[in-house]
């Protein structure tokens, strides 16, 4: 057994010089022969999904794939695309406007994007968004032909509209799929000047004023139940970060989202898995060169904590805006260009916690995996002290199975000092004992950790 230890840790310690880094498990989707800034991206299955774009001043449109976003097919050039929803496992909406002639429409397709009809042909409304519980029953949000804030309802698919209230129109608009109290539940954002952010308990027919978040500049919300929602926010520069509420809407938390080492805090839009797995768009991580990477956000306890994952950086590519999944594991982020993952999109780095402060990290530390033994979610802290023989260089993290064979490259860059926390995800591996190394150029430590399935 002694022989056995040395010969794996010979393996563990020499193991980065002969096998190739391993980046995070997002990789980079085929470029469009003409850049396109994607505004949202949906997807039926691993296959089939819809594109819309706007690019300024004047290019817009949708674009279909088959093939889970390898090829993209152009379905319209002409229609500047506001908000679109995947109703069923058929059925797509969208509102928009035409750029011929300026005349607002709901499109709708019942076959994957195969093809598409169009209803309430409007040149006086203008659309800004829609939100349906099936694919009869939904709300427009925009204004009406006296340019009033409204509110239209429809029990016919968007064939005809009836206005319920002009209180408020204008921005994004939420409804839950199901009834509460025998009522559906909605909510309203109003981005049209007045920054109000609405709620109605009876199916839209009412609305009233609730507490919106206090940042400035509002993203993006959705919610998960009648309780329990997020919203995100971004200050079109370098912050950002993202507020939950747990009493639908009255009250709203900030959840921290720890900046460092060149890592942005900004949120775009998120994708809601479960009660605890989220997935977000919009921060980025700088690079020197004035070079900056898209990250992924992800949370696996309901945003109590957000951490990031790094897509290839080989793969040149801004912050992502469009982001979605059909799954837990299978998911699509858009900007210019794309990026695809299939296994949940690898491990998540929580950013570090104390930075550059040599006063309060004094040694390297590899800290015992907690919880130990774990299913299928454990953390990993380490420090990096200040250190200027070591100030600059790379520090690796990474996981081994017993045999010596690496599993998972979590970390290979160039860190400040400061605390760090990873979380390890090992759902798609099997009980047993693993081993995680940490190094830098000073030192190389190895701990032990049980998978217990």
């Amino acid at each position: 057994m002694k022989n056995f230890l040395i010969f794996l840790f010979f393996i563990i310690i020499h193991y980065p010089f002969f096998i190739s880094h391993c980046f995070c498990q997002w990789y980079p989707l085929p470029v469009f022969p003409t850049y396109r800034e994607t505004s949202d991206v949906k997807f039926f299955d691993e296959n089939t999904g819809i594109l819309i774009y706007y690019t300024y001043p004047s290019s817009v449109g949708m674009f279909r794939t088959t093939n889970g976003g390898f090829n993209w097919i152009l379905a319209n050039n002409n229609i500047h695309y506001y908000d679109i929803q995947k109703i069923d496992s058929n059925a797509m909406y969208l509102v928009g406007r035409s750029i011929t002639g300026a005349v607002e429409r709901i499109q709708r397709t019942f076959d994957r994007g195969l093809t598409w009809d169009t209803v309430s042909l409007s040149a006086p409304n203008a659309y800004s968004g829609l939100s349906f519980i099936n694919q009869d029953t939904g709300w427009i949000s925009g204004a009406n032909e006296l340019n009033h804030n409204c509110i239209w309802k429809t029990t016919n698919g968007g064939v005809t509209l009836v206005e319920v209230t002009e209180n408020t129109g204008v921005g994004k608009i939420f409804f839950l799929k199901y009834k509460v109290n025998g009522e559906y539940i909605g909510w309203h954002y109003s981005n049209s000047g007045d920054d109000k952010f609405w709620k109605t308990t009876n199916s839209g027919n009412n609305w009233f004023q609730i507490t919106r978040p206090p940042a400035q500049w509002l993203s993006y919300f959705q919610f998960i139940d009648e309780n329990i929602g997020w919203f995100t926010w971004n200050d079109g520069g370098t912050g950002g970060g993202i507020y939950k509420t747990t009493n639908g809407g009255l009250n709203w938390s900030n959840q921290m989202v720890y900046p460092g080492n060149g890592v942005h805090n900004a949120f775009a839009r998120i994708k809601i898995i479960n009660y605890d797995t989220i997935y977000g768009s919009g921060g980025y991580k700088s690079y020197p060169n004035n070079r900056d990477y898209g990250l992924i956000w992800k949370t696996t306890n309901g945003g109590i904590n957000w951490g990031y994952q790094e897509p290839d950086t080989s793969f040149n590519n801004g912050p992502y805006g469009a982001i979605d999944f059909i799954n837990s594991n299978t998911g699509w982020a858009y900007q210019g260009n794309g990026i695809h993952t299939t296994n949940g999109g690898g491990p998540i780095i929580i950013s570090s916690i104390n930075i550059n402060n040599e006063n309060i990290v004094k040694s390297y530390i590899l800290e015992q995996n907690y919880p130990n033994p774990f299913n299928p979610v454990t953390k990993i802290r380490f420090e990096i002290p200040f250190n200027k023989t070591d100030l600059g260089g790379v520090v690796s993290l990474k996981v081994f199975d017993i045999t010596g064979r690496e599993i998972n490259s979590i970390i290979k860059e160039k860190l400040n000092p400061g605390t760090y926390e990873v979380i390890f995800d090992g759902s798609k591996l099997a009980s047993g004992v693993y081993f995680y190394n940490l190094t830098t150029r000073n030192i190389s430590e190895t701990k032990k950790m049980i998978l217990m399935k």
